[in-house]
């Protein structure tokens, strides 16, 4: 299924208990109005909630040109435009190497590590509802009808409901992207090397 910005606004209008929907996101009626403000904030929380395998990307970083001012760390990395949450950065051998968020004065991201030629596995911003998975977009219905609810409905709604769906939908959605996918597993046991 295709998912519109239009149809998450009446997911959420639905969830609300609201019965009836939009025809269009660009609407100036009070209920669009408020998801339009809520919209972006319910998307990118959503998406830093979970590693969704459908916005899991991969990159190279690039060194800001300054010195590390952070004394545990070698180097200092840009952070990426279109980063809404950083899952790891790899080192060569395939592990996991250590890093550290933070920002300059001017108040740019950077990322601190020891990793020379970081790259990164990182949750990325996507802006097109197209490619949103079903298990993201009722996840993000949710999450949206939880910010909206006191602005919609009042006190007709517990918003406790809606957030509390929200982590449940979160939770199916673990379950079914740890479905997606093989890692080899490397087991290093006493008993094994004891035999050889």
């Amino acid at each position: 299924m295709s998912y519109t910005k239009t149809k998450i606004f009446n997911m959420a209008l639905k969830n609300l208990g609201v019965t009836v929907g939009i025809q269009s996101d660009s609407q100036t009626d009070r209920n669009t109005i408020v998801l339009n403000e809520y919209y972006d904030a319910a998307k990118e929380k959503t998406l830093s909630d979970h590693d969704w395998n459908f916005a899991s990307t991969y990159r190279t970083l690039s060194l800001t040109g300054s010195e590390s001012l952070n004394p545990k760390y070698k180097y200092e990395y840009d952070y990426p435009n279109d980063c809404c949450a950083i899952r790891e950065v790899v080192s060569c051998e395939s592990q996991k190497a250590e890093f550290e968020v933070a920002s300059k004065s001017d108040g740019q991201k950077i990322i601190y590590s020891n990793q020379e030629g970081a790259l990164i596995r990182y949750t990325r911003i996507i802006r097109e509802e197209t490619f949103f998975t079903s298990e993201f977009a009722m996840a993000l219905s949710w999450y949206l009808a939880f910010l909206s609810a006191k602005a919609i409905t009042g006190a007709r709604v517990n918003t406790s409901d809606c957030l509390n769906l929200y982590k449940q939908m979160l939770n199916e959605a673990r379950v079914s992207d740890a479905n997606e996918g093989y890692t080899k597993e490397e087991f290093n046991c006493d008993w094994i090397e004891a035999r050889d």
